[in-house]
Formats: structure tokens, C-alpha cells, sequence
């Protein structure tokens, strides 16, 4: 744009200026115009091409920033395209990681209740293992009222034989597992009547006791523990014996018992 205002400003010059010499013909005046608007024709020329080749740069400049900036634009797109697939992708770990989570959760909450249920099996097993058993017996009604020293009262009415250790035919007890174990004899006499009894492990005397009462019928109890081992036994023995040594029982009021249980093992 310069240089085209420049060369119309030398014609605009040349155009006014007058001969220098008068001596000078209107033809070589002309002529010399002439030459001069020539050469700025070519200089015009010039001015053009070399505008042209400006523009023409320009031209290849703006298709080289619109294609970069297409490819800026495929590469932004692009750039999204990888953000929303790698979006969905996590999104897709997040929920299969949460449910690998609840499904190894549920299978430690599974192995946890099996565990469980084992251990208890097991403690239940180990708790029938080591529990005491169910040893327990309870019996009255002598077969005999009249005491004879060292006679073993056999009472013959069973209420309970847990473990089936006391017979009714001897009126011993056999212990049928090894533990410690309480016994105890009930006993009632009628008035002035005396009854002197022990309880007696194998022969040896665990407790004695006796009973009297001079104007009416009257009970009395004795207890003991003892460790016994499978197979011993145990039994109510009269310690001393004669006409006035006598047992009573009523059904209704009165029972001369014997019983044991096994309380430890």
C-alpha cells in the first residue's frame, strides 16, 4: 500500500513539473514524460507483483493457520474422546471393584458363619465331651421296718435311676462314671423307736446318724460328698440293731428315702 501511494505521488509530480530550459522542443518534453511514465509503469508493475506476492503469502499463511487450527480442533475432539472413554472406564472399574467388594464380602461374611457354626459344633461337641452326666437317683420304702445291725436297707419304690446305678434288689448304688459325687438318707421313725444308720462307701463309713423321738413320729436327713470311681459303690447300712430299732414310713407324710446324684466328673 506504500509503495502504490508513493508512485502516485511521482506521477502527481512529474505531471506538474514544467521544462526546465525553454530552449527545449514541446517533443522532447513529451518525450521525457513519456520515458518517465514508462519506467513508473514498470515500477507500478513491480509494485503490483510484489504486492501480489505479499498477498500471496498471506493467502498461504492463513491456510496454514486455518489447517493447524483444524487440526487443533480434530485434537481437541480427540483429547475429549480419550477423556470420556477413560470416564466410562473408571466408572466401569468403580463398579466392578465395588462388586468384587460385596462379593468378597459376602464370602467372608459365608466363611465367617461357617467358621462359626464349626466352632460351635465343635464346642458343642467338646461341651457333651467334658459336661458332667446325668447320674442322678431317688428311692424309698424300706422292705423291711425292723433293723438288724449291719443289715443294708433296700428300699424298693424307685422314683428316678438316672444312669441306672442304684438297684432296688440290693440297695446298693454302683457308680456308672468316675466324679464326685452327694448322697443323702432320709429317714422317720415312730414314737420311742430308734434308728441308727450309716451310709457306707465299699465298707467304709462316710456318715452316721440317728434318730429318736419319744412321743410322736419325727424324720431326720444326713448328707455327703464322695469321690467314687466306675464301679464302686454306695449304700444305707443299719450300725446297730434291736426290737426297739425300727423305720416308718406314710406315704402321705413320711418317707425314709435314700438318693444321689453325680455333681462333677
Amino acid at each position: 500500500m506504500t509503495g502504490i501511494l508513493q508512485l502516485l505521488l511521482l506521477v502527481s509530480v512529474t505531471m506538474a513539473s514544467e521544462p526546465s530550459c525553454p530552449a527545449c522542443s514541446k517533443y522532447d518534453y513529451e518525450e521525457k514524460v513519456l520515458e518517465r511514465m514508462i519506467r513508473m509503469e514498470f515500477a507500478f508493475e513491480k509494485e503490483l507483483k510484489d504486492n501480489k506476492a505479499v498477498s500471496e503469502t498471506v493467502e498461504e499463511d492463513l491456510t496454514r493457520i486455518k489447517e493447524e487450527n483444524e487440526r487443533l480442533h480434530a485434537t481437541v475432539d480427540a483429547l475429549k474422546d480419550q477423556q470420556e472413554q477413560a470416564e466410562r472406564r473408571l466408572v466401569s472399574l468403580m463398579e466392578e471393584v465395588e462388586r468384587n467388594q460385596s462379593s468378597t464380602l459376602e464370602k467372608i461374611v459365608s466363611d465367617s458363619n461357617t467358621t462359626l457354626e464349626q466352632t460351635i459344633a465343635a464346642f458343642n461337641d467338646m461341651k457333651d465331651q467334658i459336661a458332667t452326666p446325668l447320674v442322678y437317683f431317688n428311692a424309698h420304702f424300706p422292705q423291711t421296718t425292723s433293723l438288724s445291725t449291719g443289715e443294708v436297707i433296700v428300699y424298693k419304690t424307685v422314683e428316678t435311676n438316672h444312669g441306672n446305678g442304684y438297684s432296688a434288689t440290693t440297695g446298693k448304688f454302683t457308680a456308672p462314671e468316675r466324679g464326685l459325687y452327694l448322697f443323702f438318707m432320709h429317714t422317720c421313725t415312730s414314737s420311742t423307736k430308734y434308728s441308727y444308720l450309716q451310709i457306707v462307701k465299699d465298707g467304709s463309713v462316710l456318715i452316721r446318724s440317728v434318730q429318736y423321738e419319744k412321743e410322736s413320729f419325727s424324720c431326720s436327713s444326713s448328707q455327703v460328698f464322695v469321690q467314687l470311681d466306675v464301679g464302686e459303690t454306695v449304700w444305707v447300712q443299719c450300725s446297730s440293731g434291736s426290737s426297739n430299732r425300727q423305720l416308718n414310713e406314710n406315704s402321705s407324710y413320711r418317707w425314709t428315702s435314700f438318693g444321689g446324684a453325680l455333681i462333677h466328673n
